[in-house]
């Protein structure tokens, strides 16, 4: 069957405001298990956050609001999709600033971190 980890992704559109532009505009959010991506619609900007730790606590750990963040404010979001570790259908949180992501599943509290990517291997020659 492989890892099913590497497989799964979604991605939703939410309406906020946004980071770059400031102008209220949809967001397009993708998660998968190594990234998360988000795009403007209005403007195009795109930001890039890698994974860099996932974690199993019974209880989902508080993303901490970065200086940029607190100037430009969080994205927050429920989206319904199914969790990498328990396989449930379920609503995550979605948690984005500037500078970091996370996504926390509702039923088993599964969460990942993600980190601004400012070096993105897309990006790279």
């Amino acid at each position: 069957m492989g890892n099913r980890l590497q497989t799964m992704g979604w991605d939703f559109d939410e309406e906020e405001l946004c980071f770059n532009c400031r102008a209220e505009a949809v967001q397009r959010i993708k998660v998968m298990h190594n990234e998360l991506i988000t795009q403007c619609t209005d403007c195009g900007a795109e930001a890039h956050y890698a994974l860099y730790r996932s974690c199993e606590e019974p209880k989902k750990p508080e993303l901490v609001p970065t200086i940029a963040g607190r100037e430009f404010g969080t994205w927050r979001f429920t989206h319904e999709a199914r969790c990498p570790r328990c396989g449930g259908t379920t609503p995550n949180d979605v948690v984005v600033d500037v500078a970091m992501g996370m996504v926390t599943c509702g039923k088993c509290s599964f969460t990942r971190l993600y980190r601004f990517d400012m070096f993105n291997k897309r990006w790279r020659g």
